[in-house]
């Protein structure tokens, strides 16, 4: 994808017989107070629906987001952060039923019993990629391993936007590559004012314990990271 940015518009070069097509607004991104987040879910989910780039906090920092099924919006997320393609992705979805649309093994015994006691919550299942998601997508985002991390959060405002855009999302700290400030306002602000689209502005975010990331196939897991959610407690899900 080639883009570039003339006036409020950022234009895709390289669609449509390479006529250039506007996509989206380009000027600096709509604010909204935390206090308001709930009652303008529709807005945010409306600014995701055209391809553009949300930003909320989430488990202890900022996250922006993008439809993961849209290949210009997970193009401009990536652009965005400076991220390197080769770096494993995750995606949240509102329950195991949507997580079908984007990873494989979601019908082993393994993936339907973790999911069953632990989601939601800050657990990823890091999966095979579905065929259904676009080529391009699949190449940006699995390059690394091959896979996906897919994760049901447990965030009321999080469940909230995912139900009313109705998909997945990909979802990235909002940090440069290799830069820290994920859950500073001001950070957030600053380096994203004209990339990110619309943003809950909730102050800075206090941490929270890292998610965990467990590996399936359909007869055992490896745990790649403990975090919030324990090796036992993965274990006795298990059965």
């Amino acid at each position: 994808m080639t883009y570039l940015q003339l006036g409020d518009f950022i234009v895709n070069l390289s669609r449509s017989g390479g006529q250039a097509v506007a996509i989206h607004w380009a000027n600096s991104m709509k604010v909204i107070p935390v206090a308001e987040a709930k009652a303008r879910v529709s807005e945010i989910a409306n600014v995701l629906a055209e391809g553009g780039l949300a930003c909320f906090p989430l488990r202890g920092t900022y996250r922006i987001v993008a439809d993961v099924r849209s290949v210009d919006a997970v193009t401009r997320l990536v652009q965005s952060k400076r991220r390197a393609k080769n770096h494993p992705a995750l995606v949240i979805v509102a329950d195991l039923a949507a997580a079908r649309t984007i990873v494989d093994g979601t019908a082993w015994k393994t993936t339907k019993r973790i999911a069953d006691k632990l989601w939601p919550g800050p657990l990823t299942l890091v999966l095979p990629p579905s065929n259904d998601l676009p080529a391009k997508v699949r190449t940006v985002l699995c390059k690394a391993t091959g896979k996906l991390g897919v994760r049901v959060p447990q965030d009321p405002l999080a469940n909230a936007i995912l139900r009313a855009f109705g998909g997945p999302l990909l979802l990235s700290s909002a940090n440069l590559e290799k830069k820290p400030g994920a859950n500073s306002a001001s950070a957030v602000k600053q380096r994203f004012n004209t990339s990110v689209d619309i943003w809950v502005d909730a102050g800075d975010v206090p941490a929270a314990p890292p998610s965990t990331i467990v590996e399936l196939t359909d007869a055992s897991f490896t745990l790649l990271r403990e975090g919030a959610v324990t090796r036992a407690a993965i274990e006795k899900a298990l059965g």
